[in-house]
C-alpha cells in the first residue's frame, strides 16, 4: 500500500515535503532557532524511532511510501506530524497569537437521526493543494478511508466497521519524543470499535497534545490529551464540541498559549448551532459553512488573509458507514462520498 501511495502521488508528496519543511523552518526561526531545519529533523528522528517500535506496520507503510516517492523517510515523517514535531523542536515556545486548528463535533442519536460527526480541518493555507482521500484495502485489517495530505498517515477517517477517527490541535507544555498524532490515528483505525480506538490513543506514548475523536454505531468518546494526561469525555445526551483551546482546567494552566478569539468564537457558535435539535448531513454542512463571525468563523477562507484556512471538511454517520468529504471549505468544495467496497 505504501509503494502504491508513493508512486501515484510522487510529485505531490515531494512538493508537500518541501512546502512543510519551509513552514517548519519559519516557525522555528521565529522562536530564535538558527539551525532550524537541523533542530526540526532531530526532533522528527527521535519520534520516528518511537513509531518503529510502537507500530511496525505503520512504520513499514510510511517507509515504503517514502521510498516510492523518492523522499527521505525522516523528512516525510517529520512533515506528516508537523505540529507535534515542531512543538518538540521549539520546546513549547510561544510567539504571537497563532490560531491554527479545527472545529470538531459529535452529536448523539436524536429521534429519527443516528449519531453523526463533523469536522473542519484548518491549518496552513498552502496545504489545501495536497489534501487527498486514501482508500486502503489491506488483506489482514479493515478497509479504510483516510482524509489527509499526500503521502501521510490517517488524519480523519472511517473504516468498514463504521469506526470514525478525528482530531483537533491543542498546545500544552510537555511535548516530548514520542508517537505522532497521525500515527496514533492510523493505528486506531485498524480497530473495530470506539472503545478500542480510544484505548490505543490513551495508552500511546504520545509526543504532544491533541484532542482525539472516536465513534462507532454504538456510541462515541472524545479525548483531550497532553503528552502525559488523558481527559475522557463520553458522548451522552448533549453534543461534544471542541476547537483549539483546552477545556480541562489542568490543561488550561499548562497551555502554551491562551485561547485565541477564533477558537473561542468557533466553539461558542458550533455549540449554539448544534443545540437546535436533530442533525443530518445537510445540517452539519451548514454548520461548517458558517461565516457569521467573519474571519473568526467556523468556515475560514483565503480572503480572510490569515495563515490558516479550512483545507477540508468531513461528515460521517457510523451506523450507515456514510463518510463524505470535500477539499476546501464546506460551501465551496466539491463533496464526495467515500464508499466502502466490503460488506459490513
Amino acid at each position: 500500500m505504501g509503494e502504491g501511495i508513493g508512486e501515484s502521488l510522487r510529485e505531490r508528496i515531494q512538493s508537500l515535503v518541501s512546502h512543510r519543511l519551509e513552514v517548519a523552518r519559519c516557525f522555528l526561526e521565529e522562536r530564535g532557532f538558527k539551525d532550524a531545519l537541523s533542530v526540526y529533523r532531530e526532533a522528527g528522528g527521535s519520534c520516528l524511532k518511537h513509531l518503529m517500535q510502537w507500530d511496525a506496520h505503520g512504520y513499514e507503510e510510511l517507509a515504503a511510501t517514502a521510498r516510492s516517492a523518492a523522499v527521505p523517510l525522516l523528512d516525510l515523517y517529520a512533515v506528516s506530524n508537523l505540529t507535534d514535531v515542531r512543538d518538540i523542536a521549539s520546546r513549547d515556545r510561544h510567539v504571537g497569537d497563532e490560531d491554527e486548528g479545527c472545529t470538531a463535533f459529535m452529536v448523539p442519536e436524536r429521534s429519527a437521526t443516528p449519531l453523526i460527526l463533523g469536522q473542519t480541518w484548518d491549518l496552513n493555507r498552502g496545504d489545501i493543494e495536497y489534501v487527498v482521500g486514501i482508500h486502503r484495502l489491506p488483506d489482514d485489517a479493515p478497509e479504510t478511508w483516510s482524509v489527509t495530505v499526500a503521502g501521510t498517515p490517517t488524519l480523519i477517517g472511517m473504516n468498514e466497521h463504521g469506526l470514525w477517527v478525528g482530531t483537533t490541535n491543542i498546545r500544552v507544555r510537555g511535548s516530548r519524543p514520542g508517537v505522532g498524532y497521525l500515527d496514533i490515528q492510523h493505528r486506531a483505525l485498524r480497530e473495530r470499535d470506539f472503545a478500542s480506538a480510544a484505548s490505543i490513543a490513551s495508552k500511546a506514548p504520545r509526543a504532544a497534545a491533541h484532542t482525539f475523536w472516536y465513534a462507532d454505531p454504538s456510541g462515541g468518546m472524545q479525548l483531550e490529551c497532553s503528552a502525559s494526561k488523558v481527559v475522557s469525555r463520553p458522548l451522552e445526551r448533549e453534543p461534544l464540541v471542541q476547537t483549539n483551546h483546552c477545556l480541562d482546567p489542568e490543561h488550561v494552566e499548562t497551555s502554551v498559549e491562551p485561547a485565541t478569539p477564533s477558537s473561542c468564537e468557533r466553539l461558542e457558535k458550533a455549540t449554539s448551532l448544534l443545540a437546535d435539535g436533530a442533525m443530518d448531513i445537510d445540517h452539519m454542512k451548514q454548520i461548517m459553512s458558517d461565516r457569521s463571525q467573519g474571519s473568526l468563523s467556523i468556515n475560514r477562507l483565503p480572503e480572510d488573509d490569515e495563515p490558516t484556512t479550512t483545507n477540508a471538511c468531513m461528515v460521517g454517520i457510523p451506523a450507515t458507514r456514510t463518510f463524505q468529504a470535500c477539499r476546501g471549505s464546506a460551501d465551496r468544495g466539491e463533496w464526495v462520498t467515500l464508499a466502502f467496497d466490503r460488506g459490513s
